[in-house]
């Protein structure tokens, strides 16, 4: 039996890293286990560059910076003229795309400022949500008790879990939202926002 899904689910969020988009191991895990479709699944992360060096660590102080800077430089054309591209050949390449957006991934998202055609296609699962505002495309927004930092930006997510804004991808009952939210996205890909 062939492994062909018409849809892709990829991970969508910032850099810790400006010189990797490797996925890390938890985040390769996570993705694993919320899709049986090997081929349903995105091997790196925005901006879907291919040669990534391998994934390394990057120091929390270090990461934080980097991706305060990323979330600054994504309102900006340079950002949008820098990754646009990349991001419609994924988008082209599947009937659906399923992001899964951790912190201020949603906010790069709603920067590129993707045709309305291209975020019909778009489905977006966010976990810990640092943006401006909700996308335009079919989502969930997960929030957690202990993360004040997405809090500040979405005091009423869709979902709130007890987490940290760095524990998402451990816990267990946002695995469990995120494999619901890819079945009902697949199942009825053109409902506007998938709560229900």
């Amino acid at each position: 039996m062939t492994d062909t899904a018409s849809y892709q689910i990829a991970l969508l969020t910032g850099q810790s890293d400006r010189h990797r988009w490797a996925l890390s191991p938890a985040q390769r895990d996570f993705l694993a286990s919320v899709s049986m479709s090997k081929s349903a699944r995105v091997g790196n992360n925005f901006p879907y560059w291919t040669g990534s060096p391998d994934y390394r660590p990057s120091p929390l102080v270090k990461a934080s910076i980097n991706n305060a800077f990323i979330y600054i430089w994504s309102r900006s054309r340079a950002f949008r003229d820098t990754y646009s591209h990349s991001v419609l050949q994924l988008i082209a390449g599947r009937e659906r795309t399923i992001f899964l957006a951790g912190s201020c991934g949603l906010e790069l998202f709603n920067n590129l400022n993707l045709p309305v055609d291209v975020i019909r296609k778009v489905s977006i699962f966010a976990y810990g949500p640092v943006a401006r505002r909700r996308p335009d495309c079919v989502h969930l927004l997960v929030g957690a008790t202990r993360d004040s930092i997405s809090k500040h930006y979405f005091p009423a997510p869709d979902h709130i879990v007890d987490s940290g804004h760095m524990n998402y991808l451990s816990n267990p009952i946002v695995r469990t939202l995120c494999r619901e939210f890819i079945e009902r996205v697949t199942r009825s890909p053109s409902d506007r926002r998938a709560l229900e």
